[in-house]
């Protein structure tokens, strides 16, 4: 059986911390129910910016940091942020709330879509057949998909994916009860298949683990508490440690020690430090982006960047924000290629062990 680096790696950055997420989600939904505690600034700090905003910097490594992908995809580079700056600014222009309302969606589909592209690494590894393929996609797309269209069913709610009012509201109450519902014929057939298929030797055990934890997470998430803590635990924890961890293995590691070839001693181009390499790079941009929007848009953490900002009307408004979303929605884009087998990502199958 393959895995991506081995098992430990494979299952402490993939499970183990959406499993921790979970518990955590699940102790302050139970402690302090409908959003008593707003989890303060740690919460975000620790989710949103060290990790959420931190994993879309990290699509740099699979991208402009990669000599081959500089080549490979040097059309799709240079358009794609120019191509969301003018479509951001335009829809921002007409309506702010048209603006948020795409930007959501689009991320949305993004999630659900890495999830998918999470078991299919392992669906490959395993060289389980295209029937098997099929109903692991499946099984996401309803443990994902469906707790989504409750969420439409439920609107208001206490949080939002962006802002409030960025998804379309009037779907009605028994669709999104139906929705949820409909989730469980078709999970208990995909964990059906996965026992008789374990059962006989076959089958990656992470493509299971995989599906179990991302349709507990949603609904854990999104059905089960209307708590913005709990949804952003379970939405940013599952969907961004594991992409960085992809990442480091599939060129990130590997560009942090060509910047620091040169360095001497030996020790500088050790594990852990080229690890912290990584990391804090993306941390760092990361800070910079928040901070960014803070000063300039939010004015939520005036601790953290302090008070203060200019008066900005409206051009300049949709000026900045459709700038600050371009590494956000670049990389929603990007994704879509940097992460296929063949001959767009000549070294991807030997980095992933396919």
């Amino acid at each position: 059986m393959k895995w991506l680096v081995s098992p430990g790696f494979d299952l402490g950055w993939f499970v183990v911390p959406g499993l921790l997420a979970l518990v955590m989600a699940l102790v302050l939904g139970l402690t302090t129910p409908n959003g008593q505690s707003d989890g303060g600034v740690g919460l975000w700090i620790a989710a949103v910016v060290l990790i959420d905003v931190a994993h879309v910097w990290a699509s740099l490594y699979r991208t402009w940091l990669d000599r081959d992908a500089r080549r490979l995809h040097a059309d799709r580079l240079r358009w794609t942020p120019i191509l969301v700056f003018l479509i951001g600014f335009m829809a921002h222009a007409i309506e702010p709330r048209l603006f948020w309302g795409l930007l959501a969606y689009l991320a949305v589909f993004h999630f659900i879509k890495q999830q998918i592209g999470f078991v299919a690494l392992y669906l490959r590894a395993g060289r389980e057949p295209s029937r098997d393929a099929k109903l692991a996609k499946l099984a996401i797309w309803a443990g994902t998909a469906l707790p989504v269209v409750y969420w439409h069913a439920r609107l208001p709610r206490e949080f939002a994916w962006f802002v409030p009012e960025d998804f379309v509201a009037g779907l009605p109450a028994v669709i999104g009860t139906l929705a949820v519902w409909a989730q469980v014929p078709i999970l208990l057939g995909f964990f059906a298949r996965r026992v008789w298929l374990h059962a006989r030797g076959e089958g990656h055990p992470m493509v299971s683990i995989l599906v179990a934890i991302t349709a507990l997470s949603w609904n854990l998430g999104i059905v089960w508490f209307d708590d913005d803590r709990v949804f952003t635990l379970t939405n940013v924890v599952l969907h961004g440690v594991p992409y960085m961890a992809l990442v480091w293995i599939a060129g990130g590691r590997e560009t942090i020690a060509r910047g620091l070839g040169r360095v001497r001693p030996r020790w500088a181009t050790s594990v852990p430090i080229l690890l912290a390499g990584f990391y804090l790079t993306l941390v760092g941009l990361a800070f910079i982006e928040e901070g960014l929007w803070d000063r300039l848009i939010w004015h939520d953490h005036a601790t953290l960047f302090g008070t203060g900002s200019l008066e900005l009307d409206a051009f300049a408004t949709t000026l900045i924000v459709a700038l600050l979303t371009v590494p956000q929605a670049t990389h929603y884009l990007l994704d879509r290629w940097i992460w296929i087998v063949g001959p767009r990502n000549p070294k991807l199958a030997t980095q992933l062990r396919l």
